[in-house]
């Protein structure tokens, strides 16, 4: 597994083109976010704004993950000429479209089961502690919900609960991450399993977990890897956030992680179960 992580830092390296439009589309993502957040002034503009979104993310990684597919492959082709390099890049940008084709219904499930299964996870949570804390305003759970977007919200926000709010919230927030954590590793094979099998959201989610256990060691090893470089990261973007030119290198590290983590996944699906 160490030869693993550390030959994929070697084809992030070589894919970091893969960056780029990933950077691209979080900007117009984030932009488009606020701007529906802001004009949503009605339940139907809310829900549209909601839908477009869906698409938009089902459209972009549709694309840029079979992009990633092509571009590991193409990582291991050794290229000498510049009229074949500058033909392989053609390659990758015209195989965006055709991604999008192959890929855009599994991964529009993908999301949308996504959505239903953290809303369970969300929704569990809160049973659990309208149970414990019966007295507990659900008001002030929904409130910290909406608003965790960014370590200085949530710091904010924290500081704002009174002392009796606090076990609860802990509590909330506590449950909440292990539900991910475990649904997280459950599904980790998933996307790796529909890019490079093609099949719909629901076989491949019952495959990705068979797979999941069929490898179990290896495949806890690089979960927990991968859980730890997110970690590290959302740490460090938490703790720099306040300083403009440290912040900046910490969004860089950011993205270059986010491939990195395709680029591992990918990799390890390739050689476990291709």
């Amino acid at each position: 597994m160490f030869k693993l992580f550390k030959d994929s830092f070697n084809t992030t390296n070589d894919c970091i083109i893969l960056a780029t439009p990933l950077i691209i589309f979080m900007a117009i993502l984030g932009w488009f976010f606020r701007f529906t957040l802001a004009g949503a002034d009605t339940v139907p503009k809310l829900i549209l704004g909601g839908v477009t979104l869906l698409v938009m993310a089902s459209g972009f990684l549709s694309a840029w993950l079979y992009m990633c597919k092509k571009t590991i492959r193409l990582s291991k082709k050794i290229v000498i000429f510049d009229k074949d390099r500058a033909r392989a890049f053609g390659t990758l940008i015209l195989s965006l479209p055709k991604g999008l084709g192959k890929l855009f219904l599994p991964m529009l499930g993908v999301i949308g089961i996504y959505i239903i299964l953290f809303g369970i996870i969300f929704s569990i949570s809160g049973l659990v502690i309208d149970k414990i804390y019966p007295s507990f305003d659900p008001e002030i759970l929904g409130l910290h919900i909406d608003q965790l977007v960014t370590s200085n919200e949530i710091l904010k926000e924290f500081k704002e609960l009174a002392i009796e709010d606090l076990p609860p919230f802990v509590y909330w927030y506590a449950i909440t991450i292990i539900g991910s954590f475990i649904l997280n590793f459950i599904t980790m094979l998933w996307i790796p399993e529909i890019v490079y099998n093609e099949k719909n959201a629901f076989k491949a989610l019952f495959n990705s977990i068979k797979k999941n256990f069929q490898n179990l060691p290896n495949t806890l090893i690089l979960y927990l890897y991968i859980a730890f470089l997110i970690t590290f990261i959302t740490l460090l973007s938490a703790v720099l956030m306040f300083n403009p030119f440290l912040y900046f290198i910490v969004l860089i590290l950011y993205y270059y992680f986010l491939v990195y983590i395709v680029v591992l996944l990918f990799t390890y699906y390739e050689q476990t179960f291709k």
